[in-house]
């Protein structure tokens, strides 16, 4: 009996790599905006309609991103190795956005750093599919590193954003 329950628990651990492989492609495909949901939509400078496209390969990640912002287009395409080591790809107006991406069991971590008006701007950004992988919440923490502080000049804004799996 105790060589049954070996062979079983052995089996479930040889099979967790492939179900959490299955569960990160999930995040591929093209993602909308839930302006209801998302806080984004409603912030000081609210962001306009909002379309996210993932690709994901067993070692890369590609995410293009659609928006407006204070009704100024913005798009960009970034790509990420996934094994966590460090890319740089060309962003919106031509900045380079240095970014590194990583799983953290079911959730897609991505970090970007850019310079935006002489100033370093960090966003991590957690991806979490809801159960039924219809959603995509993304946890978002920004920081700006502008050189000063004090207690009026606040660095570090965070936000959630809802998005919706398009219809194929």
């Amino acid at each position: 009996m105790r060589t049954a329950g070996l062979v079983l628990l052995f089996s479930m651990l040889g099979a967790a790599p492939g179900i959490a492989a299955d569960n990160h492609a999930s995040f591929s495909g093209t993602w909308t905006m839930d302006p209801s949901r998302s806080e984004s939509a409603h912030q000081d400078v609210p962001t306009g309609a909002s379309t996210l496209v993932i690709r994901l390969t067993d070692a890369e990640l590609i995410m293009e991103t659609t928006r407006n912002e204070a009704d100024k287009p913005f798009h960009e395409t970034l790509t990420f190795k996934l094994d966590g080591s460090e890319t740089a790809s060309t962003g919106d107006g031509g900045v380079t956005v240095n970014g590194k991406a990583h799983w953290d069991g079911p959730k897609l971590i991505v970090e970007t750093a850019r310079n935006v008006q002489d100033s370093t701007v960090t966003t991590v950004y957690v991806h979490t599919l809801s159960p039924n992988g219809r959603n995509l919440i993304i946890d978002k923490t920004l920081t700006v590193q502008h050189g000063y502080q004090g207690a009026s000049a606040p660095t570090t804004g965070h936000g959630k954003d809802v998005f919706v799996r398009a219809a194929k």
